[in-house]
């Protein structure tokens, strides 16, 4: 059985309607576990990152030489994972992350990020819970 859903969207500008054809509630689980695979790889990528921090307070600039010696940023991820031993997502993790972020890294800095997604965690696993139905919204109905 199909269930489209739709929900009516309000801004300055006016109102849009939105339909979603299709399983709507198995597009939200994909979406969930998409979000939850994403926050988990950071999580660990962060882990792995405050790891090296933790044994080497000079590990920034091991990095950014790595970085700067590199040709590409798949050959900066290799040479990474070789002279570092990171991880591929933790390598391309940081490869991706704004210079300021990478050079200003520090270890509280990291923990406090990981607060931030371990509270994400905790909302994404409240909103899985079987007692919540997502369906209960004032602005989503569902369409025959």
């Amino acid at each position: 059985m199909i269930n489209n859903m739709e929900t009516t969207i309000r801004n300055k500008s006016g109102e849009s309607t939105l339909t979603i054809k299709g399983d709507f509630y198995q597009i939200l689980d994909e979406n969930f576990k998409e979000i939850c695979k994403a926050i988990t790889n950071k999580v660990k990528s962060l882990k792995e990152l405050k790891a090296l921090l933790d044994a080497d307070d000079q590990v920034l600039n091991t990095i950014v030489l790595i970085i700067k010696k590199s040709s590409t940023p798949e050959g900066a991820a290799i040479k990474l994972q070789e002279e570092l031993g990171m991880s591929k997502m933790a390598a391309n993790y940081l490869l991706n992350m704004p210079l300021f972020t990478l050079v200003s890294l520090t270890a509280e800095g990291i923990e406090q990020e990981l607060a931030e997604y371990r509270k994400q965690m905790e909302a994404i696993s409240a909103l899985c819970q079987p007692e919540i139905e997502f369906i209960e919204c004032d602005d989503i109905k569902r369409i025959p």
